[in-house]
């Protein structure tokens, strides 16, 4: 458990001091730009996920919002592109924020996926540990003019789970990279890491009467 536990830490370490070796701002925007924030440092993971809560989530927006003059859809290569920040790297540049709405998907599946009703963009999601966003609405601008371009290789993942397993592109993993899924685990874990602050969790929030149900299609 010990060497375990130091095998976590070192790889927490790793990934962090990467994200800032090369400190750059980068921001993020919503497809009208009234959701903004600022991100201090290198997301330490990107990828597609190609499972198909993540896809038939975006895909509900996309057909939701397909209309919307500023819409900023979320999808990549087939799959839904992420990229994952520290707490203590992202601040909320918007005052006050336009409400979010939350998608779960199935009865009991579990509200984390918000998104921007200003516009329909996909926001993500925000937990204590990490911030999940729409990689789709990273900029190296302020003003969204140039897109954002991950410096580490973006991964196509969970491919075992993706609706036409055949269409995933390469690089292609069945899961993860076992690199990505020790990151994801020590940053879970890591009782020492950044938190995202309370009052930012709470502007957050949606009120759970107004979260939408993404239909389970695939059983």
């Amino acid at each position: 458990n010990s060497a375990r536990s130091k095998a976590l830490q070192f790889a927490l370490h790793n990934h962090t001091a990467k994200a800032h070796a090369d400190i750059m701002t980068i921001y993020w925007r919503c497809g009208c730009g009234k959701v903004q924030l600022e991100l201090s440092a290198e997301p330490w993971s990107v990828g597609n996920c190609h499972c198909h809560s993540c896809v038939a989530s975006s895909r509900f927006l996309d057909e939701k919002y397909k209309d919307q003059e500023n819409y900023a859809s979320c999808i990549a290569d087939g799959g839904s592109a992420g990229a994952f920040f520290m707490p203590n790297d992202v601040k909320v540049l918007t005052e006050e924020l336009p409400p979010m709405g939350c998608l779960k998907v199935g009865k009991d599946g579990k509200a984390v996926r918000k998104y921007c009703k200003c516009c329909g963009t996909q926001f993500g999601s925000v937990m204590p540990q990490m911030w999940a966003l729409n990689r789709n609405s990273l900029y190296s601008n302020k003003e969204g003019s140039e897109k954002y371009v991950p410096k580490i290789p973006v991964n196509n993942v969970m491919k075992k789970f993706a609706f036409s397993p055949e269409e995933v592109p390469e690089p292609a993993f069945s899961i993860a990279p076992i690199r990505s899924i020790i990151s994801f685990v020590s940053v879970i874990i890591n009782p020492f890491g950044a938190r995202t602050e309370k009052d930012v969790m709470e502007k957050l929030e949606v009120d759970t009467s107004l979260v939408e149900e993404v239909p389970i299609t695939w059983e």
